[in-house]
């Protein structure tokens, strides 16, 4: 399924009988990223046994939040494989998307490293919730909380 972001959408699927899909493509207003976790849909998934595909993982490319940049640097690797490999390591599909031969193949090297738990979870606890916010409004939690 794609875009079948709220848990009331295969709850119908599954009160009608009909087979509940195995992957969920989780995307467009409903991206699936440290920042946006949608913790109700991801949880509603597994206990379904449903996988979740993450689109859009690396943030549509505003990496610059400070925890991002500094797990980066830890690790020496761009931010982008550090989101994509958290991905991974949250038990996800990550669909990472560019146009870039670079980035492609930066986006694939990401199976030579593991994120500490440390670094899982403070990426776990920059989670706005549901809804991603406005930039000026993200920037300034951030600020709040770090």
């Amino acid at each position: 399924m794609s875009e079948f972001s709220g848990i009331k959408h295969l709850e119908e699927i599954k009160s009608a009988g009909l087979q509940m899909p195995a992957v969920n493509q989780i995307e467009a207003r409903s991206i699936l990223h440290p920042l946006c976790q949608q913790r109700p849909i991801v949880d509603y998934c597994r206990a379904q046994s449903i996988v979740v595909q993450a689109y859009c993982p690396i943030i549509r490319g505003q990496m610059d939040q400070s925890v991002i940049q500094a797990i980066a640097k830890k690790y020496e690797r761009d931010p982008a494989q550090i989101l994509i490999r958290w991905s991974l390591q949250k038990g996800f599909v990550p669909l990472p998307k560019s146009a870039t031969p670079s980035r492609i193949k930066s986006n694939a090297d990401i199976y030579d490293f593991s994120l500490g738990s440390e670094d899982v979870t403070l990426l776990d606890n920059l989670d706005m919730g549901k809804q991603e916010p406005s930039v000026g409004t993200r920037l300034m939690h951030l600020e709040l909380r770090y």
